[in-house]
């Protein structure tokens, strides 16, 4: 709730004309749906407000996408800040792609800093990168649906599973490195938790999801340096859990021991030293 009014504004800068929102509520309390059908009626453009009973961000992004009437759907949460050209530059370069990639801005108080970014198809280095996020992929509506939308079983990670899914459907891909576009506001209310340990049963059961997905070699190597990573992680907040079932040969586990003591003595950049190898 506290977020909506920036997201409102940002909506109501966007300068693109052929313009549908579809708002969300997902069984909001906090007066948050409210505020929806209040800024609907007074929104410079179409606005539709719905409801999704059944909790989950991935059940409400799915209702947005049976309303969507559009060929491009594009998806942001409550406490996002939108670009206000960004559809209009973006748009007239889409041609026959079936979705466009951008960096964007993460914030946490005043510090802004650009996410992860590296321009690459590779399953193997969206598993690292988590470089395909929410905010930072346009898609095609029939692509989109045609790959399978978003998985309602997953509780977070979304957006990292959905990328890797993608890519390994080989998409045309618009590749758009020049500038952020919006800014993703990071607080402890968020879907992904406050620290790694926090909800750490559903973090699993993604990457045991991706896991069942991938087949590739070096996208399997990648995923079990993924699983270091998130080990070396959970060392540093004082638990000290091994998750990974993956097999690996003997150098790739001598690898991932060097990464997860790397991060658990708060090393940096794990997952640039990891890409490396794979």
């Amino acid at each position: 709730m506290d977020y909506l009014p920036t997201l409102f504004r940002s909506l109501s800068a966007l300068t693109y004309e052929q313009l549908e929102v579809i708002l969300v509520d997902n069984g909001s309390t906090d007066g948050s749906l409210g505020a929806c059908r209040a800024y609907a009626e007074d929104a410079p453009m179409v606005v539709s407000v719905v409801s999704e009973p059944i909790v989950g961000a991935n059940y409400a992004r799915n209702r947005g996408l049976e309303l969507c009437h559009t060929d491009w759907v594009y998806f942001f949460d409550s406490d996002d800040e939108l670009s206000p050209s960004f559809l209009e530059e973006v748009m007239p370069q889409v041609g026959d792609h079936d979705m466009v990639v951008f960096p964007t801005l993460q914030c946490l108080g005043e510090k802004c800093a650009p996410r992860s970014f590296v321009m690459s198809d590779s399953p193997a280095s969206q598993i690292l990168s988590s470089t395909l996020n929410t905010q930072g992929m346009l898609f095609r509506t029939s692509f989109l649906r045609c790959i399978g939308a978003w998985r309602k079983d997953l509780e977070v990670w979304q957006d990292w599973e959905l990328g890797v899914r993608t890519l390994l459907s080989r998409p045309r891909i618009l590749w758009l490195e020049d500038k952020p576009f919006h800014l993703i506001h990071v607080h402890e209310e968020g879907i992904t938790g406050p620290s790694m340990s926090a909800r750490l049963e559903a973090r699993c059961h993604t990457l045991e999801v991706v896991a069942q997905e991938i087949s590739d070699k070096a996208d399997l190597r990648a995923l079990y340096f993924r699983y270091c990573i998130l080990e070396g992680m959970l060392r540093r907040e004082g638990n000290p859990k091994e998750l990974c079932q993956l097999s690996s040969s003997f150098w790739v586990k001598c690898l991932g021991e060097a990464l997860r003591s790397y991060v658990a003595w708060g090393g940096r950049g794990a997952w640039r030293i990891a890409l490396l190898f794979c």
